[in-house]
């Protein structure tokens, strides 16, 4: 399950319950992490079409369940950022998409931070994808896998759009994609909304909590780690300490998506009553109504 925890510059209370985490995936070939959408969505695999066809290598960009390169300064969802394939130890059946996860998808979210630029993209829209052969080509003993990058609808879907992903989140372009949630973080899976339209909660970073490999950290020890790192990401986002109608919250995975790579806990600034702007440098000023 995926929980949160809240806390205030000077409150040290916490309140944790337990909430359903959420993996969006697209026909056995694609999920995005967990609180990115607040629904399941399945399409078939794609097509096997020719044999000999060219799929898509790093740096080129795909459209939908098709593995086939299109130009990425045109209208595309995927951009691939690795390619390889599965060895013989999964056998001439295909595998179960959990087992296609857990072995693979690890791989994917490290390779898609160098790609675009940031170890924090859980706070923002874009995601990693992974697309894999279907059962025709799997059978045919072609057992290719696409990692990818994709901006990710509010559902969690691999969201039309054109031009590269490559470093589009360096330095400060993280807040260019912030995930603003409509709910407070604190109480349920974010909504995500426009940041510029009325908010109560900002994702303004993660904190890594180890690797899939490990065991899954305890709700005791994800609050210890998440209550002093959110706090000081919180201040250095506001650009005070000294507020007390903003606070830090914070979200982590479950077990599976704990395997599948979501080792990361994601800092949040929430606020009681719905704010219209960005809280970020905020400073002293009155919160934006």
């Amino acid at each position: 399950m995926s929980r949160h925890g809240v806390a205030g510059f000077a409150a040290a209370a916490l309140a944790a319950v337990t909430l359903a985490a959420c993996t969006t995936e697209v026909g056995g070939t694609a999920a995005s992490g967990p609180d990115r959408g607040s629904a399941s969505a399945t399409t078939t695999p794609p097509a096997s079409g020719d044999p000999a066809r060219e799929l898509a290598q790093p740096g080129e960009c795909v459209s939908g369940n098709d593995p086939s390169a299109v130009d990425c300064a045109e209208e595309h969802t995927v951009e691939i950022t690795e390619v390889g394939r599965f060895g013989g130890e999964f056998g001439d059946t295909p595998p179960e998409k959990a087992t296609v996860f857990e072995a693979v998808f690890p791989t994917c979210r490290t390779v898609a931070a160098r790609y675009l630029g940031n170890d924090g993209y859980d706070a923002t829209t874009l995601g990693a994808w992974l697309m894999w052969a279907g059962e025709d080509d799997w059978r045919r003993g072609d057992r290719w896998y696409r990692c990818g990058v994709a901006q990710l609808s509010v559902d969690g879907e691999a969201m039309p759009r054109t031009g590269s992903a490559k470093g589009v989140l360096a330095g400060e372009n993280l807040y260019e994609f912030q995930i603003c949630s409509a709910v407070q973080p604190s109480r349920s899976a974010p909504e995500r909304v426009p940041c510029a339209e009325p908010h109560v909660g900002e994702a303004i970073g993660v904190l890594p909590m180890g690797k899939p490999t490990d065991p899954l950290p305890s709700a005791e020890e994800f609050d210890a780690a998440a209550r002093p790192a959110c706090r000081t990401m919180l201040a250095q986002y506001l650009g005070t300490g000294a507020r007390d109608d903003v606070f830090a919250s914070w979200r982590w995975p479950d077990q599976t998506n704990w395997r599948h790579g979501f080792t990361n806990l994601t800092c949040y600034a929430e606020t009681a009553d719905p704010v219209t702007a960005s809280l970020r440098d905020i400073g002293s000023a009155p919160l934006p109504r």
